[in-house]
């Protein structure tokens, strides 16, 4: 089976990126997101070893071990990561062509802002993806 490919990039196309085998789309509702974003931010996951990315980028700490990576010349937001995850995530907005993609899930969902709605088809934690308290179960 061969890898699928998505391209990414800013918007002045200073920084790029080519990611294969992408997570579905997260949403994550976390104050420090809405803040960092302007709203929630979407983005999916790649295997470190999965991603090429070309550019500079400025990376920005928010609390210890997680960072946001930005073009240095637009400050596009564009990246995500733990440092302790062997993945980074990529803004699904940057990517060129999300076809293929779905929504894998929605994250910190307690955290969330009152002036939207989640579709309550879609899977719903409070905290991370990972935890085992899902709304509606």
């Amino acid at each position: 089976m061969a890898d699928i490919e998505y391209k990414g990039s800013c918007v002045c196309g200073q920084t790029a990126y080519v990611a294969f085998d992408l997570s579905d789309v997260s949403f994550c509702h976390c104050q420090q997101c809405r803040k960092m974003t302007g709203h929630y931010m979407a983005a999916c996951q790649a295997q470190r070893d999965k991603i090429t990315i070309s550019g500079e980028i400025k990376w920005h700490y928010t609390h210890e071990g997680s960072r946001h990576g930005f073009c240095e010349n637009c400050g596009a937001h564009m990246f995500w990561q733990n440092d302790t995850r062997p993945t980074i995530s990529v803004t699904a907005g940057s990517l060129d062509d999300s076809k293929g993609l779905g929504v894998r899930h929605h994250v910190f969902i307690e955290e969330k802002s009152c002036y939207y709605e989640i579709n309550a088809n879609e899977p719903q934690f409070e905290g991370y993806g990972n935890s085992k308290t899902k709304r509606g179960e």
